[in-house]
């Protein structure tokens, strides 16, 4: 995780009074609120990581949290309230889950899932499927790890993607599908031109923006 992700957290014990301390109150029952109000309400509740990797937590004070995982975060959370609890279970996910799909799909653009959990298929269906003119045999996968990014290609067409390390998509995670030669051939048409060249290089400007907020 890194600044600007906002993390859901909860603590759960068997004293429940002893555990209220280190629990966000909502002013709301989940039940009495529909999707985008309990979504608002959530982000309101949550954990924002700072510029300096740290999120705010009850009583515990001060947790570094940038570049490690979700099951780490839970890790160091558990350990910290054993002191105040002997049987501190925690729950940890994100509330602000983004992805960013661009090139040759219908809808290129950032997404917010509400779920922890989506795969590389999901997010293309999310923006709209890929276009009659996507490369469905070398689409980009860009994730960040501990300050570097990674860059993998995937074959969509390879049975091989369901054991993909990238299947399961991270936090800020990007997918940029390529133009097939198809377009590329379209250059050569002078009709066709200005229009292609446009919108590869509107893709690169989002691509590099995408890369470059961060």
């Amino acid at each position: 995780m890194q600044p600007g992700d906002i993390l859901h957290v909860a603590v759960y014990s068997s004293d429940i009074e002893a555990a209220a301390p280190f629990n966000l109150q909502e002013t709301a029952t989940p039940n009495a609120l529909n999707a985008p109000q309990q979504h608002t309400l959530e982000i309101f509740l949550g954990y924002l990581v700072h510029g300096n990797g740290q999120i705010d937590f009850p009583v515990l004070g001060a947790i570094q949290v940038a570049g490690l995982t979700l099951p780490q975060v839970k890790d160091i959370l558990e350990q910290r309230l054993r002191s105040y609890l002997r049987d501190a279970v925690v729950s940890v996910r994100f509330i602000n889950f983004r992805i960013t799909v661009l090139g040759e799909v219908n809808q290129p653009g950032t997404y917010t899932i509400s779920s922890p959990r989506i795969t590389l298929l999901e997010a293309l269906g999310r923006a709209g499927d890929l276009s009659p003119y996507a490369n469905r045999t070398n689409l980009l996968h860009i994730r960040e790890q501990n300050g570097q990014r990674i860059y993998t290609r995937v074959n969509l067409q390879s049975g091989e993607i369901f054991s993909s390390p990238v299947y399961y998509l991270q936090q800020n995670d990007i997918l940029y599908v390529e133009p097939n030669r198809a377009k590329i051939a379209a250059v050569a048409d002078p009709a066709t031109r200005v229009i292609t060249y446009t919108t590869g290089v509107l893709s690169v400007v989002t691509l590099l923006i995408a890369l470059f907020r961060r």
